[in-house]
């Protein structure tokens, strides 16, 4: 049986050291001058697998056996799935787990969503002061409860961000975006050391959670 074909919607320009077939996906591990720069990184995460829920009594169910959070912009962690509550009918679910993804649910308001964005991690030391040179938005609030969702533009692109830790915060954004997303994150990012990084550098930012 023949695989599917998918291209990210977000190539870096770095040469890649190890790669893994996925899905039809082919997944950067690791760049050639990766261990070269101390961080932080933009880990290209598009191939993770995303769905989106919605339910006009949201509050009354169970996405893949996830409970919903209560408030807008909370985010529950469940083992490898991430649930984030947009507004009063909708939630997202992200894949962020080592092991395999689960099936797409055959029920009413499931989709799924992967193949319609982009997602990006920026991940590692120094996610910060990298993050206040693309978006006036506030995402590491004190007095918000990590992880939090935060919805609204980073380089006038409309995203959708969790902020896990100050190490880690990840996005999604339509797929159209991606290069030029990507390429300008990069570049307003250069200047205090951002770089890209496989999905290793992923991995050991959630590990550290």
């Amino acid at each position: 049986m023949r695989l599917p074909f998918r291209r990210s919607p977000a190539p870096f320009d770095g040469a890649p050291a190890e790669t893994e077939l996925r899905d039809g996906w082919t997944v950067v591990l690791r760049y050639e001058d990766e261990d070269d720069h101390p961080g932080p990184w933009l880990v290209d995460l598009s191939h993770r697998r995303r769905w989106d829920f919605q339910d006009r009594h949201l509050a009354a169910q169970t996405p893949m056996d996830l409970p919903v959070p209560e408030e807008y912009g909370q985010v529950g962690i469940h083992g490898p799935l991430v649930i984030n509550r947009m507004n009063r009918t909708q939630v997202a679910i992200w894949h962020l787990g080592e092991e395999p993804p689960p099936p797409t649910p055959q029920v009413s308001g499931c989709t799924e969503t992967t193949d319609g964005h982009c997602m990006l991690a920026f991940a590692g030391p120094g996610v910060p002061h990298v993050l206040e040179q693309v978006t006036a938005l506030d995402l590491f609030d004190p007095a918000r409860p990590t992880p939090f969702l935060t919805q609204g533009p980073v380089l006038r692109v409309p995203c959708q961000i969790v902020t896990f830790a100050a190490h880690l915060v990840v996005m999604t954004l339509a797929r159209g975006y991606g290069r030029t997303f990507a390429d300008a994150a990069l570049t307003s990012g250069g200047p205090v050391g951002l770089n890209p990084g496989g999905e290793r550098r992923f991995v050991e930012a959630m590990a550290a959670l």
